[in-house]
């Protein structure tokens, strides 16, 4: 096959992330892939695919396909324009309109969904929230990380360091994020060190909240491995609105024991993997990363069944259900 991926844009993010190592995976298996891009600032993470960048999305600047693969709620309609494509499928990481910080463009979002193509869905959960509102088919693609990549330099450790290092990934302007309830939580603890890692400069906001022991800003994918290494515990504060993040399952596999909140998108990940608390809940975080600090022995089977879990996340088994609904739509 032939596939594009329309792609606003390349700028850091865990969703263009999943985007190019689908294209990546995809042409290493003999299709011929391609993105085509807005803002093609890909210096965080190498792609192995070639790379357009256009101005607009149009049938002056998109290329013949026969799938072009529409990765954000705005290049939907534009690309179902340009009619250059066999067909076009809507691949979505999460229902933007539920984002706080772009909820007042739902009309046009809704748009969007609402067009009669097949949608490629990061998470299960989507299924669920679009089934009988939005036209589908519905095709869930398993969430997937590059497992190997982050594996620990040191397998056998059994404790934490002292102190301990706790991690957060994310933007703390992202409300969707949780990161103020991360940073509280972090603050009832005594001594720990606070890593934190965003794609957004640290805000005098979050500075006054709680200073922070290393702030990792756009780190490429490289630097937030060895990033993930130097955590103890990942604590990801997310409410109901993401979709399925990296980070958890990046930071497992590094083995770092994970703390999650309970949303629908981390379903896929056995409870006995990490523990879940109510998004928002500062307490339950910080009692539950007390649990692990305070327990050398919890604190290393968490770390070992993390490891095994993220490894059946696996890329292969991801682009294989990919493959298999490009394969079926194109020949519909």
């Amino acid at each position: 096959m032939k596939v594009v991926y329309v792609v606003e844009s390349l700028e850091l993010s865990g969703g263009v992330k999943v985007i190019v190592e689908h294209a990546e995976e995809l042409s290493r298996r003999g299709h011929e892939v391609s993105i085509v891009t807005r803002h093609a600032a890909e210096d965080w993470m190498p792609v192995g695919v070639p790379v357009s960048l256009v101005p607009s999305f149009s049938a002056q600047t998109l290329p013949e396909a026969d799938v072009h693969v529409a990765t954000w709620f705005e290049t939907v309609v534009p690309t179902l324009r340009a009619a250059r494509a066999r067909r076009v499928v809507h691949f979505s990481q999460g229902y933007e309109a539920i984002y706080p910080w772009i909820a007042h463009r739902k009309a046009e979002i809704d748009e969007a969904y609402a067009q009669p193509v097949p949608k490629l869905l990061i998470s299960a959960h989507l299924a669920g929230l679009f089934e009988g509102r939005f036209p589908g088919p519905f095709h869930v693609l398993p969430q997937a990380i590059r497992a190997a990549d982050y594996a620990p330099p040191d397998p056998e450790r059994d404790q934490p360091r002292q102190p301990p290092a706790i991690g957060i990934v994310g933007p703390f302007e992202a409300l969707n994020k949780g990161i103020r309830f991360g940073l509280e939580a972090v603050s009832r603890l005594r001594d720990v060190r606070l890593h934190r890692a965003s794609q957004m400069p640290l805000t005098d906001e979050e500075r006054a909240l709680l200073p922070c022991d290393v702030y990792a800003f756009r780190a490429s994918v490289a630097e937030m491995v060895s990033w993930y290494h130097s955590a103890d515990v990942l604590v990801h504060p997310s409410f109901e609105a993401e979709g399925f993040p990296l980070p958890p399952l990046e930071a497992m596999a590094a083995g770092v024991p994970v703390v999650l909140t309970d949303i629908p998108s981390y379903a896929p990940i056995p409870a006995d993997a990490a523990p879940r608390v109510a998004p928002g809940d500062a307490t339950a975080i910080a009692r539950e990363v007390s649990l692990l600090l305070d327990d050398s022995g919890l604190w290393a089977a968490r770390r070992r069944r993390g490891i095994e879990v993220a490894a059946t996340f696996s890329l292969a088994r991801a682009v294989d259900a990919l493959e298999s609904a490009l394969s079926a739509i194109v020949e519909e």
